[in-house]
């Protein structure tokens, strides 16, 4: 089926001019930001250079202060701290980011990462029954990334003598909240924090400068606890794209400077996990993160125990270090080809049950030997497949474990709270969650999941669409201007890559195959003056159909590569259309 183009309305050109020349860019990056909403140019400015005084008070995040000073008296007491993390990317970098904070302050910190097959998601009661009595004298406890929803283990906690502050950034029900100590969440009380959206690596840190601040008694932290809290923001960043909240607002001013932090890092993990993907001599960005180094930690938690991963990030000495980044890379090839075999099998099990066509606008899939750590994964992929919400399952002596994920506009976590009956336990948010399950209630689970989606996404959203920014004409289409895009990054959840459309461009020679297999399609258009390599990741079926001297249309993201040294600009393909192909939709 063809992907249908959503074509932006008329831009004013003369008033994407005049922003233009009040911020100093062209008039096609003013079209791009007032798309993304910023019509006011302060607003715009602020966006282009995001600084670190755009932050908010952490003072400002419920239960930071409060968590605050109960750690801080843990340090003057000499009283243990556990850090409790979640084993994802997010959980990994918030654990680290609390364990180097405290650390540096002199107190006595450990961290504990449940297994993801043995003990599941998030708190659990007999992980606080061991840590009550690990070292003979009852701890702190702190969770990141994870404990919102954790009635039952902060009830134990507290029958145990164990004060336990939460911290979290999931989706909880307001009146079934867990009786921590101190629960921290920038959802917590309504319209409090100005920006609800940060990540557990993001709520973790903003609770580390408050910690910091109350230690060192003002606003203003001594010389080398600010240059921590700057590393760490290499850290903030990994969780922030890693787990795929909104790049915009606070986050984008995390991730910014995290970025530019991250090939300077005093870590010797992160440092030693660049160089094992050989990524020394490159400009670390978003899509780094997400496809290159996210996945090896990730691939740790998945395939095997995500305390490797934290280790790397801690404590690890040089040589450990390189042994870990070693380990996870070998990880991470393993867990590929897992996610691949179980990926095949579940697209031939959808094409022959018939569970991808019109009328059934979810899927559910499960089966026994699935691993439960790539299931997540693989439904990522699926959903992008199928444009459509997809729970898979893995299923273990009549339990069924899994991972769901959605299409914007679906809350799967409110989807999940319709079918909750069926459900042992789950927890996320809109975009994904996870969710535990008796494996005789899955035909139910399926059957009500298909009707409560049903309601919500109509026929024509199971078509990909690509929305397209612009129209741009190749001449236009060099090196100073792609740069000027790239100012807009990083790119991600509510701040997508910009679209462009170039219209009646000729194939100046016939497409052809390139990459393993021929998976790929490279590609030279002309335009009257200029002509642009494209590349078609994954498409490399076109080149059988794409003769040299047609005209084209071509939406793609405008991306600057490197060739022998010097840059170039080049298009990367979202899609092809002939001149006689249909789909265009105004919007």
């Amino acid at each position: 089926m063809l992907k249908r183009w959503l074509l932006p309305s008329d831009t004013d050109a003369w008033e994407a001019a005049a922003f233009g020349r009040a911020l100093d860019v062209d008039p096609l990056v003013a079209t791009l930001l007032r798309r993304r909403g910023m019509t006011d140019a302060s607003r715009a400015g602020a966006f282009l250079e995001p600084k670190l005084s755009g932050l908010y008070d952490p003072a400002g995040l419920p239960g930071a202060t409060d968590a605050a000073r109960r750690i801080l008296q843990a340090l003057r007491d000499r009283q243990p701290i556990v850090i409790y993390g979640d084993y994802d990317v997010d959980g990994v970098t918030a654990s680290a980011i609390l364990w180097h904070t405290l650390r540096f302050a002199g107190a006595e910190v450990t961290t504990y990462i449940p297994h993801r097959l043995d003990e599941g998601y998030g708190l659990n009661e007999q992980a606080i029954t061991d840590l009550a009595t690990l070292s003979g004298r009852p701890p702190l406890i702190v969770s990141v990334d994870c404990g919102i929803t954790a009635v039952g283990p902060a009830r134990l906690a507290r029958d145990l003598g164990v004060d336990l502050i939460i911290t979290d950034h999931h989706t909880f029900d307001p009146d079934q909240l867990p009786d921590a100590q101190v629960l921290v969440h920038p959802r917590l009380t309504p319209d409090a924090y100005p920006f609800p959206d940060l990540c557990g690596a993001g709520v973790a840190f903003k609770l580390a400068w408050e910690f910091a601040r109350l230690h060192c008694g003002g606003d203003r932290l001594p010389v080398a606890f600010r240059e921590l809290m700057i590393d760490l923001l290499s850290l903030v960043a990994l969780g922030t794209v890693a787990d795929v909240v909104p790049l915009v607002d606070e986050n984008r001013v995390l991730t910014v400077h995290g970025l530019g932090r991250i090939k300077h890092t005093r870590f010797v993990g992160l440092n030693a996990m660049i160089d094992a993907a050989r990524l020394r001599d490159e400009k670390i960005g978003a899509y780094h993160v997400g496809f290159v180094l996210g996945p090896r930690l990730n691939a740790c938690g998945r395939m095997g125990h995500a305390k490797d991963a934290v280790k790397l990030l801690t404590d690890a000495t040089e040589a450990e270090a390189a042994e870990l980044a070693s380990f996870l890379t070998r990880e991470n090839d393993r867990r590929r080809a897992t996610e691949r075999a179980i990926f095949d099998e579940a697209r031939q099990m959808i094409e022959t049950g018939g569970y991808a066509c019109e009328q059934r606008r979810a899927i559910v899939l499960g089966k026994e030997g699935w691993h439960q750590g790539v299931v997540g994964v693989v439904a990522s992929r699926l959903v992008e497949a199928y444009h459509r919400p997809v729970i898979m399952l893995s299923y273990d002596n009549g339990a069924a474990h899994g991972s769901a994920r959605s299409v914007d506009g679906v809350s799967i976590h409110e989807a999940l709270g319709a079918c909750a009956d069926t459900l042992e336990r789950y927890g996320g948010h809109a975009m994904a969650a996870g969710l535990t399950m008796p494996t005789a209630n899955v035909d139910t689970l399926r059957e009500r999941l298909v009707a409560f989606i049903n309601d919500r996404l109509a026929p024509e959203d199971l078509t990909g669409t690509i929305h397209i920014d612009a129209e741009v004409d190749l001449d236009a289409c060099d090196v100073g201007l792609f740069e000027q895009i790239e100012r807009l990054a990083p790119f991600g959840r509510a701040n997508r890559t910009p679209v462009l459309l170039a219209r009646n461009v000729r194939l100046d020679r016939p497409a052809q195959r390139i990459g393993g297999n021929g998976r790929h399609v490279s590609m030279l258009l002309r335009g009257r003056r200029r002509t642009c390599r494209a590349v078609g990741f994954g498409m490399g079926d076109l080149a059988d159909r794409l003769p040299g001297g047609i005209r084209i249309d071509v939406a793609f993201e405008p991306k600057v590569s490197v060739w022998q040294g010097a840059p170039r600009a080049e298009l990367h393909l979202a899609d092809v259309r002939s001149m006689t192909d249909a789909g265009m939709v105004a919007g």
